[in-house]
Order: C-alpha cells, then structure tokens, then sequence
C-alpha cells in the first residue's frame, strides 16, 4: 500500500489478519438469560471483552505496535432477537413471545473496526447462534467453511440475537502541578484504515443523545431518581464499571414504567387524575410532572441501549439520573427515553457524566399489573 505514512504504521503481519474475528464459541450462562436487564448488562460485559479480544489477536500478528491506554466513549447495544427475522424456530413451549435466548445457547461474537482515525477507533460486534454441530469450528479459518456448509438435522441456522457499536480512545496519562491525574487523546495503535471493514449494523438511531443547551432546563415530564452505588460497581481505577451503567439505567427505566412516569404509551393505563404538575427542577421519584389522565407504559421491551461515557462516576453518595420519554415517537409505536446521569460537585454544580438512551416498545401482549 502506497502512502506517506512511516513503515512503522502499516508494519507487515506475521500471520493471518483477521480484519473480522470471531472469537470461540462459547455457551450463555443461566444469568445471562434471566431478566432483560441481566441480558442487557451481560451483552454489555461481552462487547468489553470482544473489543479486547479484537486488538489482542491484531496485536499478536502486528507485533512491532504497542499497546496503550484506552477509554470507551460510548456503547450503543441492539437487542436484533425482537425483530422477526431473528426469531427461534423453536419457540419457547412456557413463554411464546420470549425472544432472549436460553441457558446453554451455542454463541460467538463477531467484531470489527468501521472507523479508524487519529486517537481514536470505531468498532462494532454482532452476537450470532451456533449450531451445536459447529461448536469447535473456527469462524476465522475460511478452510473450514465447505466441512460445515451443511448442517445437521433438525439443526437451526446461526440467528443474529444482538449486535452493538462502540468507540474508544486512545490516551496518555498526565500529572498535573497539584500531582493529580489526567489523560489525554493520543495517536492511536493503529493507523491503517485497510483494518477497517465495512458497517453491518443498522439502527433504529445511530446518533448519540444531544446534550441539552447550556441553561437550558429539562423537559417538564422529567423526573428525578436517586441511584445508590456500592464499592463493587467499581472498577481498578474506582470508576464505575461500563457494564453497571446498563443496569442502573434499567432500574430507573424499570421504575419508570412501573409508576407511569412515562406518559406516551398508548395502553389502558393511565395516571392518576389528581396528579399535580410539577417544574422538573422540583420533580422526585415520589412526585413527577406528568399530565393528570395520562395514557402511559406498564410493559415495554428495550430494543437499544446507548450509553454515553462523558466523565468517570466514581462511588458517591450524591448520584441521580433525571430521566423522561420525549414526546414524538420513532418508527411507528418506539419511543425515545432519555437519561442524565449527574452528581453534586464540591462546590454544589450539577455536573452530567452520562447521556444515555433507551429506545422502548411497549409490549401489549401482557396484561398491565399494578
């Protein structure tokens, strides 16, 4: 490849490039496959590790590049099993309109870069079903594919359950005059953009939630929880971990739903005719502006998750998400719930550490339970 760039960053490989590796097929856990909210986080917990699993193999065929620091700045995760296309040819005999898959499934995640720039790469994964007679078949070794071009009896297709997209940054840690710590972008690992392999996720929305004007106050439907965080949601640097971030937006989501705070469903449920209207700067999670008679959620399912990273949260007592459904809805019956996650700065400021999104579908197959 012609370019002006030094030899150093296109080296030459000492093995085969996997531009898109998949790594070993593996089998979901019992927890992984519980609750929606458990599935979301775990899918959460795999992107971190196929991400990783991505530069290692890289690395190990471009041994000339180092390894460096990184931080992710966003994850956006679809749950593509919803979807028609990806549903099981065996439904489950208990539950007919689950769509998670199920203890022991047969898996393997596939990633690649879409993006590569100066400080920073693009990446995206997608989760796909193993056929159980393909569970030692290595999806990198196009070798292999005539042996297992044809499958087994009874055997069922790979299906497409979930797929993400991410971005990471490389960086450079700092120490300031007072000796505290800091980091900053730094030219990143790899600067070939022949790594890069086209998009295969679509979704629902690919931009990240817009973050409100300076001044500006929130919507008068947004209402305010307080999130309680423990030593255990911590990482090694005493950041919160990425993945804890999925479930505690899911708890307020779930929360949400359960009280009515989401008011743009269109159900039989309704909110309380003498709901008083609140200013969102006042809203709690005991009272919330709302409009009284409100037709609103019981039941929804997540179909993507963003997560915005903006700042480290760290363990603190002061830590709240503010969080509301914006008023129009997307494709049809989506709609859009947004989240703030902020906390109390020494000097009294808000300050906003995430802006995250869940697009939700409400389920109208269940009855609503109150």
């Amino acid at each position: 490849m012609a370019t002006d760039l030094s030899t150093a960053q296109y080296p030459t490989p000492t093995g085969r490039v996997d531009i898109v590796y998949s790594q070993p097929t593996s089998a979901l856990r019992w927890t992984e496959c519980t609750t929606e909210s458990r599935h979301i986080e775990s899918l959460f917990l795999l992107v971190d590790d196929a991400r990783d699993a991505h530069i290692k193999q890289l690395l190990k065929v471009f041994p000339q590049l180092k390894d460096k620091n990184r931080v992710v700045r966003y994850a956006n995760v679809k749950l593509d099993q919803h979807y028609l296309e990806n549903a099981s040819r065996y439904p489950d005999q208990w539950d007919k309109n689950r769509t998670r898959p199920r203890f022991g499934q047969l898996f393997r995640v596939e990633t690649r870069f879409t993006a590569i720039g100066n400080t920073s790469v693009k990446l995206q994964h997608r989760f796909l079903t193993v056929p159980k007679s393909q569970a030692k078949r290595d999806f990198n070794n196009r070798d292999e594919d005539d042996q297992y071009a044809v499958l087994e009896d009874d055997e069922e297709p790979e299906r497409l359950f979930a797929s993400a997209e991410g971005a990471l940054v490389f960086i450079k840690w700092q120490t300031n005059e007072k000796g505290h710590r800091f980091f900053k972008p730094t030219p990143g690992v790899f600067q070939n953009p022949a790594l890069a392999a086209p998009s295969a996720v679509q979704f629902l929305d690919e931009k990240a939630p817009a973050a409100r004007p300076e001044g500006s106050s929130r919507p008068s439907n947004a209402f305010r929880v307080q999130i309680h965080l423990r030593k255990s949601d911590e990482d090694e640097l005493g950041h919160v971990t990425n993945s804890r971030y999925s479930a505690l937006i899911h708890d307020v989501l779930t929360f949400g739903l359960r009280t009515g705070y989401y008011a743009n469903g269109a159900g039989s449920s309704k909110t309380a005719t003498d709901l008083s209207v609140l200013p969102s700067s006042k809203a709690s999670e005991t009272k919330v502006a709302v409009p009284a008679g409100s037709v609103y959620y019981k039941r929804g399912h997540v179909y993507e998750l963003y997560v915005g990273f903006e700042r480290e949260l760290k363990v603190k007592p002061e830590v709240y998400v503010w969080s509301w459904v914006e008023r129009s809805r997307i494709h049809g019956e989506f709609d859009v719930v947004r989240f703030e996650i902020c906390f109390v700065d020494a000097h009294g400021k808000e300050q906003v550490v995430s802006l995250s999104r869940a697009i939700v579908r409400e389920d109208k197959t269940q009855r609503p339970s109150l």
